[in-house]
């Protein structure tokens, strides 16, 4: 019985050195998987927040443009420069409409930018419309209707947001 047991343990010695190497190769590689996982997890995460604040940031350049018209400090509508576009009927229908050609928003002069402190660009356009007259309302007296563009990148350049609102003004 001795004798036997001395032979077994040299033969399970020798089985214990491939089992050991191939468990640890095992744990490696579902090691590798985790931590790439994880990995397109935190990418997927901080560009999702990048999408939420590029958001955000045109919401907030649309009310930046909405109070500009407001307060009546832009004009130049009828030059169709400068992101002030006229699409009325008395300065000459546009064909296409200004926001929709990437050219608008390149350049210095194409469209209206707003100052930001955290790298992105925040751009804007204005289209002034057809005025209309509210239903039950006096047609003397129609409504001013512009469309308000706002289009913002993401200090990485990759979270691009375009947003619209109808803006009146009476």
């Amino acid at each position: 019985m001795n004798a036997y047991s001395a032979q077994h343990r040299r033969h399970a010695a020798g089985i214990v050195l491939p089992v050991v190497l191939i468990m640890l190769l095992i744990l490696t590689i579902a090691s590798l998987v985790i931590i790439e996982q994880i990995g397109s997890q935190t990418r997927m995460a901080g560009n999702s927040a990048a999408e939420q604040l590029s958001v955000q940031a045109a919401e907030a350049t649309l009310r930046h443009a909405a109070n500009q018209l407001n307060s009546g400090s832009l004009s130049g509508f009828r030059n169709n420069t400068g992101g002030l576009y006229c699409n009325r009927p008395d300065c000459g229908l546009l064909t296409t409409p200004p926001w929709t050609v990437a050219a608008n928003w390149t350049g210095a002069l194409s469209a209206k930018i707003t100052a930001t402190d955290d790298g992105s660009l925040h751009k804007f356009m204005i289209e002034e419309l057809p005025p209309v007259v509210p239903r039950g309302s006096d047609a003397r007296h129609p409504l001013q209707v512009y469309r308000i563009t706002a289009r913002v990148a993401g200090p990485d350049g990759n979270s691009v947001v375009m947003l619209q609102t109808l803006f009146q003004k009476p």
